[in-house]
C-alpha cells in the first residue's frame, strides 16, 4: 500500500498549490509548461506565472493616481457638440495598437495637453486587464530607476542597472511617455538609443510619445521611430485640452 508520503515524492504525483494561487491539473500547478518548440511558457490554463509576469515589469511603472483611470472610454473626442476627427482617429490607432501591439511601433508627436498621456495609459489600462506584461513609464521616471540602480549598488537581479535595463529593453509592449523631457545628455542619449535598438531588432511592440518633433532627437533614434515598415506616426496638433474654455470641454 502506498502511504501519502511516498505518493508525494513520485514524480508523477500531484503537487498541491504552494504560492496561493488555483490548483491547476495543465500544469500541475507548476505554472510553466513547455511547448511544441521545447520552450518553457506561462501555463494558459492557470494564469498565475503570466500574472507575474504582468506584476514583475509593471514595478517600474508610471502608472498611478488618474492614470489609472484613463480608458479609451472616456478619451474626449467632442467639445461643445462637435467630434474633434483627429482626436477620434488618433483614439482609433491607439485602440488598433492596443488590439494587437506584437510587431508594431505606434508613435504620437505634438504640442502639450492633447490627450497624448491618455492615450499611453489607456493603451498600458487595457493591455494589463487583458493580462499582458505592458510598462508605461516616462522618460524621466526610467532614468531616473537607471540612476537609483546605479546608486544602491545592488547584486540583485531586478534591482540592478543591468536587470532594469533588461526589464525596459524586453518589456513585451513598452509605452514610452514624454520621451525629450528629460533634457539632451550624452548618457540618456545613449540609454534611449540602447533600449530602442534592442526593440527595434527585435520586433518588440512600443508606443512612443513626445512633445517634440522627431527630427529633434539622434538620428540613430529618429530613424528607427520613422521606419514605415514597423512605425505609425502620428502628429497630434489637437488644442491644448487645459485651454479648452471650462464649460466647452
Amino acid at each position: 500500500m502506498t502511504t501519502p508520503s511516498e505518493s508525494l515524492s513520485s514524480p508523477d504525483a500531484h503537487i498541491p498549490p504552494i504560492d496561493g494561487g488555483p490548483d491547476c491539473r495543465y500544469c500541475d500547478n507548476r505554472r510553466y509548461v513547455i511547448d511544441a518548440q521545447g520552450r518553457l511558457k506561462p501555463c494558459p490554463e492557470c494564469g498565475v506565472a503570466q500574472a507575474w509576469k504582468v506584476q514583475a515589469v509593471d514595478t517600474f511603472s508610471s502608472r498611478g493616481g488618474a492614470a489609472l483611470k484613463q480608458t479609451f472610454f472616456n478619451f474626449k473626442t467632442v467639445f461643445d457638440g462637435k467630434k474633434d476627427d483627429l482626436l477620434h482617429d488618433l483614439l482609433e490607432t491607439a485602440e488598433a495598437f492596443a488590439a494587437q501591439p506584437d510587431e508594431h511601433w505606434l508613435v504620437l508627436w505634438g504640442e502639450r495637453g492633447n490627450g497624448k498621456s491618455h492615450l499611453c495609459a489607456a493603451v498600458a489600462n487595457h493591455l494589463i486587464a487583458a493580462g499582458t506584461a505592458a510598462l508605461f513609464i516616462t522618460m524621466p521616471d526610467l532614468l531616473a530607476a537607471l540612476r537609483q540602480a546605479m546608486d544602491l549598488q545592488t547584486n540583485t537581479e531586478q534591482e540592478s542597472y543591468t536587470g532594469r535595463m533588461q526589464t525596459f529593453k524586453t518589456a513585451p509592449v513598452l509605452i514610452l511617455d514624454d520621451l525629450g523631457a528629460e533634457g539632451n545628455s550624452p548618457w540618456s542619449d545613449g540609454v534611449l538609443f540602447e533600449i530602442l535598438d534592442y526593440r527595434y531588432r527585435n520586433r518588440l511592440g512600443t508606443m512612443i510619445v513626445t512633445n517634440c518633433s522627431l527630427d529633434a532627437f539622434d538620428p540613430r533614434i529618429a530613424s528607427r521611430m520613422q521606419d514605415t515598415a514597423l512605425s505609425i506616426v502620428i502628429e497630434n496638433n489637437a488644442q491644448d485640452y487645459r485651454k479648452r474654455p471650462a464649460d466647452k470641454r
